[in-house]
Parts: C-alpha cells; sequence; structure tokens
C-alpha cells in the first residue's frame, strides 16, 4: 500500500476514534444513555418541600399536605418518573379519602380533613424511598388510626417498586423477609389481626406496616407501625442494595 494512502487509513481511524469519544463524554455529561450500555450514572437527589392546602367547600373538606419535588439534575427522564409516581400516589389517597366522606361521613357540618405527611426514608444515587403517613377525619365517625404506606424506586432502573421484591436477593429470600417483618411488628399484639405488609428501607434498617382489621373486634381498622432492624433481613437483601442502605 502506498505510504500516502496508509498516512490517510490511519488519520481516518483517528478521527473516528475522537467523535466516538467526543459523543461518549457529551452523553455521560448530558445524563443520556449509550445503547448496549447497562451502567447509567446518577447523582444524589436534591429534595425540594412544598406544602400544600386543598379545600373543596362543598363536601366540607379540607386535606393539607407536605410533598417533596425530587431533583435530578443529571437525568430528567428519571426526575419526572419519581415526582409523577409520588403524585399518582397522593392522588390515590385523596381519591380515597373523598370517597370514604362521601360514603361515610355525616352532613352535620362538621369539618372532613386528611393529613398527608411525607418523608424521605432514604435517598441515594441507586434508591429513593418514601412514607407516606395519612391521617384522616370523617365527621360523626371515630378517627382510625394512621396509617403508613410507602413508595420505593430504583433510580437505575427508572421504575417504581411495586411489590419491593426487587430488593431481595430473589423470590425466596423475599417470601423469608417479608414473613419475619410480620411476624417481628405483630408480636406482643393482643387480638387476631388480618392485616396486608408494607415496608420500604431507611438508612441501616427497615420501615414497616401492617393495615387490615382485626377479626377479634369486629373488624374494627388495624394499623400497626413500627421499625425492621437490619440484622432482621440482612441476610435475604441483595448485596447492591445492602450498600446503599448501610452506607
Amino acid at each position: 500500500m502506498p505510504m500516502s494512502k496508509k498516512v490517510f487509513l490511519i488519520a481516518a481511524v483517528m478521527m473516528v476514534i475522537t467523535i466516538l469519544g467526543g459523543l461518549f463524554y457529551w452523553l455521560k455529561q448530558h445524563g443520556g444513555e449509550i445503547a448496549g450500555s447497562d451502567t447509567v450514572v446518577l447523582s444524589q437527589p436534591i429534595i425540594k418541600w412544598q406544602k400544600i392546602t386543598i379545600t373543596e367547600s362543598d363536601k366540607n373538606i379540607t386535606m393539607y399536605m407536605r410533598a417533596p419535588r425530587i431533583i435530578i439534575y443529571n437525568n430528567y427522564r428519571v426526575d419526572n418518573e419519581v415526582n409523577q409516581a409520588i403524585t399518582q400516589r397522593i392522588e390515590s389517597l385523596k381519591d380515597n379519602f373523598i370517597s370514604a366522606v362521601t360514603t361515610a361521613a355525616e352532613d352535620n357540618g362538621e369539618a372532613n380533613t386528611l393529613n398527608i405527611e411525607i418523608e424521605i426514608l432514604l435517598a441515594t444515587p441507586r434508591l429513593i424511598s418514601l412514607a407516606f403517613t395519612t391521617t384522616e377525619h370523617l365527621a360523626g365517625i371515630n378517627d382510625n388510626e394512621p396509617e403508613w404506606t410507602f413508595i420505593i424506586f430504583d433510580l437505575v432502573k427508572g421504575e417504581l417498586l411495586i411489590e419491593g421484591n426487587e430488593l431481595f436477593r430473589d423470590d425466596l429470600a423475599w417470601s423469608e423477609a417479608v414473613k419475619a417483618m410480620k411476624t417481628s411488628l405483630l408480636t406482643g399484639y393482643q387480638g387476631d389481626p388480618n392485616c396486608d405488609l408494607f415496608f420500604a428501607p431507611r438508612h441501616h434498617s427497615f420501615a414497616a406496616s401492617c393495615i387490615g382489621v382485626d377479626r377479634s373486634r369486629g373488624g374494627a381498622h388495624l394499623s400497626i407501625t413500627g421499625n425492621i432492624s437490619m440484622s432482621m433481613v440482612q441476610e435475604f437483601l441483595d448485596p447492591s442494595v445492602l450498600s446503599d442502605i448501610v452506607q
């Protein structure tokens, strides 16, 4: 091959490498994803808070909440997905309350109120988990105990963890962990509970609640909350999740 062609070929190869390197750097700086890559680098979430009051005078309803806005500067798609999940959970809690007012509350002029307190339990570049404490007052009805429910969001995959079983090594480990957490919450409870377990990771532990009814009290509302020691579930957790929780 003539020398001039060799020089031209080397120059062309170096130009392609330079272009690809520049494209990779640009995508990394702007939160983009490269096809075929399983690695997405995210920044530590930033949380901003706002207080919201909603009033519906025709039903004598007032709803109070303190809600977070999650900001992830280098991935706007995940940023949007997380905040959409929070908004959808708030809307669901509001709809359930309005339905309860419509079907159960007395029209005696007394205010029906809903308080929603949201707490960030864990926020890392990989995971974010939130606790929603809802306290209801329906006119003419004894107040139920506050309910504690959760959202867990995988920021790397960009998806809500519906069952939370992705936090554990496998389905068997998830099943054993759920059994251990529920047993711990109900230890010492006097009655005949029938409740569903909800849980989410927090720093160095898990938050959990069991919501349902007590059959020994005629199906009265039941809401038991507690903190689960890391030692109880540590052996069941996926190693990458464990490192996030204990960091």
